[in-house]
């Protein structure tokens, strides 16, 4: 049995089903504001979306800022 997370993955890596995605019109975005500040809080990427004229859910812009931290390399020392 597939995880609805898995399905999700699936969808919004090429599979073209359904609605267009709201969100994806942002990632670049994002991926900016994350590659500035890496240790941006999700409620603050949504309410800079939001001001650009975001109007999908919270839960979908959650799911990208995951997706594009998980991308992101680990450059940080460690602290040993």
């Amino acid at each position: 049995m597939e995880s609805c997370h898995g399905g999700l993955q699936q969808v919004t890596q090429g599979e073209d089903r359904g609605r267009p995605s709201t969100v994806a019109h942002y990632a670049p975005q994002v991926t900016q504001w994350l590659r500035e500040d890496p240790d941006l809080s999700g409620a603050e990427i949504l309410r800079r979306v939001r001001l650009a004229g975001y109007r999908g859910g919270k839960s979908a812009l959650y799911e990208l800022v995951r997706r594009l931290r998980m991308q992101r390399p680990v450059n940080r020392a460690s602290s040993s």
